[in-house]
């Protein structure tokens, strides 16, 4: 079979054109490695510090022996391709075409060659398909420092490539079709000479002289602003032969006898040096040792104004920019007052940034008009329609997280049309896009984001952001945020909060200039005895300096009393009179046009203007005109738009209009963007400041924004929801659907209690003939009630509406029941869930709906499971599955939680196959409708899956994906059991303190009552305490969990699971009394039909029983419970085992055999990647082969 290995792009291996499962990031790096130095011995100790640097994992060569392990059974069969160890390391044994790095190398030196030897058409091939084999950034999603160097000395020997392509290219007359590849090149290396003459003379070539020639001026006024320098003499003396029209720069005519002998060759491009600045930087390496020198990094900053002071601020920015040149993702807090500068710091940043090679983007929140996700659609939205990125998206995110990303970001809505049905997206899945996006924007040099004003972020930038502190993109991204602390949201607080606790994130805090550096910024505008008034009543504060000094008049702008003018409490008055004061030069027109704008945003376009002042477009444009040259306004880029100066600029214009001016000013933005086709969540703003109660279109507009919003922005749907509420008056009473769609959103957006409240004022509104609506909304109700850990008060609703049968459909009534047998199966009251649930299938039975039908024997099934029935549970199982399987994603799109149960069921009963092929497609149809509620749910029970059969690296990325979906929940119950499992995951792969701190942590927000989820962290937290050394403490948590000594709130088919835990912690304490009773009651826990998951529990404990008095039978007991456990697919209990009967039969003398058991031990843990357990079954290995004393009992976890 052949075998290709691809590294650049993601590192992949295909055989027979099939891509081989290499696992996770650290164990596709282990083959980066080798593959770069295929052919060659790379020592241990080098692919140690390749793959982890100073960042050093516990037992580090015994990972990298897992991971060694794990590739070879990857690659097990391919022929032409072997990792063998040699003495000291290891080598991957390939052909070196097999590789396309390598052959990168040599397809490039043989296109050299034939450009040497005047075979142009040859090379410019050769050249094309060297540069064909990229396939994105080389070793794309591995960050290590060794292989960041070498992704950048990779890159530069592609960058060298290209010019020489180029070069060819050029000589074969092909300037034509360079031209759009090189405009977008120049952008983004603006400095680089060669380049620059390349283009230049494509331009000249291509029959654009004039075009040429400005590019070589805009070149030479770059160079010496920025470098200081002049342009190298190879440029300025084409520049010379384009003046001249010197015909040596025609195009050439192909062939050898065309060309000069020897020297430069007319139909190329100037060879030029790349320019260094005054201060040089010191030269790249390559991690073979080899010097590439990079593009240059000029020291200055090339701004529009100047940035005084801040040096220590600085210092903090360049170490940021720093670390993301490493490779590492960081976060950076901007916090100050209003004015104080950060967002002249954050455009500091972004320039150091782009110097250093990151693309710069920059977006802001604006304060009256809190869109959701406003500030990533201002900074991302016009780079997203930018030709070069969609060409980039074939090799970034994938067509789906486009079709996402559309709902959004505008740039996208005509390129990914979602279908004549709008896409319903949930914040979840839209988080990941966003990610995937950033991913893919930074892939190619890093990124530097700033978003600014987060003091006015809506509530879905501040989950965002959360969501990226939390999980932050795999390639270099800089995220910096400026906000005032006084008024950040709650959420965006404590993110970052708990990043800087993390050490993930940097805080500059700014504070006022210094005299002397106020007097810097004021320059010579102001003599000495004004200056010292005016920084006295700015308080140091740079912007409100600027503000007084920019005063016309002779003396400081009086403070103005507080009635006179509207003010933001963030503005003195003093300086909003300054503000104002410049305003007052306008002239009539320019000053209503101003106001419009601010009206319409912090950015808004000129043809709006004209619709809001009420005036024409050409006098819009001239007022604006007017407006720029006093600096109010600037324009952006080249485009229609426009931007204030300063947000605190708008804030006073804004203000300083009249209140009833403004009503009328929002009508006709609201109007004038209907009439424009723009979204209703661009007009909802204007709507909610403008219209009159009773105004029926506008409620439709709010409330019909609010549905769009409703998975994606729900915070943002429960304003509107609440805006439209507002404008019916009296008449929203007769509105309960809008009461139920403000409910549905505060819930979705985490806010329950005020959703449950909402939903007790719906339900007053009812008539008393709305029996129907009544249930619903009682079932609405009692799901806020359980999601806010109020049981009791849930199942009391629940029953009351059922006390009262009159005129209730009978479906509603099924639904009333389900809900109570819903609320038992969640407190681990089974046999009440059953009973209810039976119930529930009659009445749902007599209506014949087959979806409720479903619904209801899943959960039936579910409910005999963990009562410990298997029989009946297999029942109800085959009933739903026979529906379920049968019915289509849309059908089952309102039965996500019948999927939810299906799945649970078939772990419990040991089908993990049929567990993660429901689950997966619970995942996917919630991913496309947008539903949240079960999400958790599906994730966190994948995990459990996973987990049990060993492949605890996609667990613990299931796990932590269960916790960022409980997170958006807002209830204790999904986080609960999240963390529980990322705690089971976590101890597994050896982090038993971490592990520790997950439950503990988790117990600290869960309330008393009890549940199968504080069930199930609660025994979690005993079974850590043990392994950290707390027999006595995992005793009674355990014990407590299971509410009782019974176990009886333990599900029935793990029940034996505690029951071996109970009796190792016995041993592990003394008592070998009472872990016999444990162990014994474990074995009568087994369910009739002997399941060989809860057998090998039974067996085990008994092992570790006998173990403790070296009874022969412990080893006989052991070997049994492993061959239980492979029968049931446990790999990691079937590992325990093995290391048990290992122990056991070398204390009978059976050591060969013991040897034998701990080695396969061994192996098994190794493959799940529990290595801290490979690590102790091979210590357990060298002891008893070199016949030392066993170690004390209780060595191994019991979970």
């Amino acid at each position: 079979m052949t075998v290709e290995f691809a590294v650049l792009g993601s590192v992949e291996a295909r055989v027979n054109g099939r891509i081989v499962d290499l696992g996770h990031a650290r164990q596709r790096c282990v083959l980066a490695v080798l593959l770069v130095d295929a052919n060659r011995v790379v020592s241990v100790d080098q692919l140690v510090e390749r793959i982890w640097a100073d960042r050093l994992p516990q037992r580090v060569r015994n990972t990298l022996y897992g991971y060694v392990s794990r590739l070879r059974g990857a690659l097990a069969g391919a022929e032409g391709a072997d990792i063998v160890r040699r003495s000291g390391g290891y080598v991957l044994d390939v052909e070196a075409t097999a590789v396309d790095l390598h052959c990168f190398h040599d397809v490039v030196a043989r296109a050299r060659t034939a450009a040497r030897t005047e075979q142009d058409e040859q090379a410019a091939a050769l050249f094309g398909q060297a540069l064909g084999l990229w396939r994105g950034d080389a070793f794309a999603g591995l960050d290590t420092p060794w292989i960041n160097a070498l992704r950048e000395a990779v890159d530069q020997e592609r960058v060298a490539a290209e010019s020489d392509h180029t070069d060819v290219r050029l000589r074969c007359g092909h300037h034509s079709g360079l031209l759009a590849e090189l405009s977008t090149r120049t952008e983004r290396h603006p400095l680089d000479e060669r380049l620059a003459g390349q283009f230049i003379l494509a331009l000249y070539r291509g029959g654009r002289p004039a075009d040429a020639l400005s590019h070589y001026e805009q070149t030479r006024l770059l160079l010496a602003e920025e470098l200081g320098c002049d342009p190298s003499l190879p440029l300025r003396q084409l520049h010379r032969q384009i003046l001249a029209g010197d015909p040596a720069l025609d195009v050439p005519a192909v062939g050898p006898a065309a060309r000069p002998a020897a020297g430069h060759v007319p139909g190329s491009a100037p060879t030029l040096v790349p320019r260094r600045s005054p201060t040089p930087t010191p030269a790249r390496t390559s991690p073979g040792g080899a010097g590439l020198s990079g593009p240059p990094t000029p020291r200055r900053p090339r701004t529009g104004s100047r940035l005084i002071g801040r040096a220590a601020e600085l210092a903090v920015l360049d170490g940021a920019i720093e670390d993301a040149l490493a490779g590492a993702p960081g976060v950076v807090e901007v916090v100050g007052e209003p004015g104080i500068g950060k967002t002249r710091l954050l455009g500091e940043l972004r320039e150091r940034a782009r110097q250093r090679g990151f693309v710069s983007l920059a977006g802001r929140s604006v304060e009256f008009d809190r869109a959701p996700y406003g500030a990533f659609v201002d900074a991302l939205d016009d780079h997203l329609g930018d030709e070069d990125f969609l060409r980039l998206r074939h090799d970034g995110p994938p067509p789906g997280a486009f079709t996402l990303l559309s709902t959004v970001f505008p740039a996208l809505c005509d390129r990914f049309p979602t279908g004549p049905e709008p896409v319903t997206v949930e914040r979840y899945w839209f988080h990941r896009a966003v990610r995937t996006l950033l991913e893919t924007l930074s892939a190619d040099g890093g990124l530097v984001l700033t978003l600014d004003d987060l003091q006015w972020t809506d509530d879905g930038t501040a989950e965002l952001i959360d969501h990226l502190v939390r999980h932050p993109p795999r390639t270099p991204l800089l995220l910096a945020l400026a906000y005032r602390p006084r008024q950040a949201p709650q959420r965006l607080a404590a993110a970052l909060a708990r990043a800087g606790t993390e050490g993930r994130a940097a805080r500059v805090e700014l504070g006022p200039l210094s005299p002397a550096e106020g007097a810097e910024l004021c320059g010579a505008r102001t003599d000495h005895w004004r200056f010292q008034r005016q920084y006295e009543a700015s308080g140091g504060n740079p912007f409100y300096l600027e503000a007084l000094t920019r005063s016309a008049g002779n003396e400081i702008p009086p403070t103005v009393p507080a009635d006179s003018v509207p003010v933001t409490d963030d503005l003195p008055h003093s300086v909003r009179a300054a503000l104002l004061e410049e305003l007052a030069g306008l002239s009539a027109t320019a000053r209503v046009c101003t106001q419009a704008a601010a009206v319409l945003g912090d950015s808004f376009e000129a043809e709006m203007v004209a619709v809001v002042a009420r005036t024409g477009e050409a006098q819009a444009l001239a007022a604006l005109d007017e407006a720029a040259e006093r600096d109010l306004v600037r324009q952006i880029g080249s485009t229609r738009q426009f931007r204030f100066r300063h947000p605190l600029v708008r804030a006073a214009v804004y203000q300083g209009a009249g209140a009833g001016w403004r009503i009328e000013a929002h009508t006709r933005a609201a109007d004038g963007l209907a009439k424009r086709g723009a979204p209703l969540t661009a007009q909802a703003s204007h709507v909610q400041r403008s219209a009159r109660v009773g105004d029926e279109h506008a409620v439709d507009v709010l409330v019909r924004a609010a549905r769009q919003v409703m998975t994606i922005a729900p915070a943002a749907a429960a304003h509107w929801t609440q805006e439209g509420l507002r404008l019916l008056g009296e008449q929203s009473r007769l509105r309960p659907e809008l009461w139920l769609q403000q409910a549905e959103a505060l819930g979705t957006a985490g806010r329950l209690v005020e959703s449950r409240d909402v939903l007790r004022t719906a339900a007053s509104l009812l008539p008393a003939q709305a029996r129907a609506e009544r249930a619903r909304l009682t079932v609405s109700r009692a799901t806020m009630e359980w999601k806010l850990g109020r049981y009791k008060e849930a199942t009391s609703l629940l029953l009351r509406e059922l006390a009262d049968h009159d005129g209730r459909p009978e479906s509603e009534t099924a639904a009333l029941q389900t809900g109570v047998a819903t609320v038992a199966l969640r407190t681990a009251d089974f046999p009440t869930a059953i009973y209810w649930g039976e119930r529930a299938l009659h009445s749902a039975a007599s209506v014949g709906d087959p979806l409720q039908i479903s619904a209801v024997r899943g959960l039936l099934a579910l409910a005999h499971t963990l009562a410990g029935d298997s029989a009946r549970s297999t029942y109800y199982l085959d009933l739903v599955l026979e529906a379920v399987d049968e019915a289509d994603d849309r059908r089952l799109a309102d039965q996500i939680d019948t999927l939810v149960t299906i799945g649970w069921t078939e772990m419990f009963l040991g089908h993990y196959d049929p567990a993660l092929r429901h689950l997966g497609r619970g995942l996917e149809i919630s991913r496309r409708t947008g539903q949240s509620l079960m999400l958790a749910d599906l994730l966190a029970a994948s995990a459990y899956v996973l987990m049990w059969l060993g492949r605890l690296d996609e667990a613990a990325t299931y796990a932590d994906d269960a916790l960022e979906a409980a997170s958006l929940v807002g209830s204790n119950e999904p986080r609960s059991l999240a963390e529980a499992v990322n705690a089971a995951v976590s101890m597994w792969q050896g982090d038993f303190a971490g592990a520790l701190k997950i439950c503990e942590e988790s117990l600290s927000r869960t309330g008393p009552e009890p549940t199968q989820y504080r069930s199930a962290i609660l025994g979690m937290l005993g079974n850590v305490l043990l392994l950290n050394g707390d027999p006595a403490g995992c005793v009674r948590r355990v014990i407590e969990a299971g509410g009782g000594p019974g176990l009886s709130a333990f599900e029935a088919p793990v029940r034996p699971l505690w029951l071996r835990l109970l009796t190792g912690a016995e041993l592990a304490r003394g008592d070998v009394a009472a872990a016999e009773m444990w162990a014994g009651r474990a074995a009568s826990a087994v369910s009739p039909d002997r399941p060989p998951g809860q057998l090998g529990f039974a067996l085990l404990a008994r092992a570790e029983v006998h173990l403790t008095r070296e009874d022969a039978a412990a080893a006989e007991a052991a070997c049994e419970a492993a061959a239980a456990f492979r029968a049931a697919r446990m790999p990691l209990y079937e590992a325990t085992a093995r290391l048990t009967a290992g122990i056991a039969l070398s204390v009978v003398d059976r050591r060969s055999e013991g040897l034998a058991q701990l080695e396969r031990a061994r192996a098994l843990f190794s493959g799940c990647g529990a290595t801290a357990l490979s690590e102790l079954a091979d210590q357990e290995h060298h002891r008893i082969a070199a016949r030392t004393p066993p170690a004390a009992t209780g060595i191994t976890p019991g979970i």
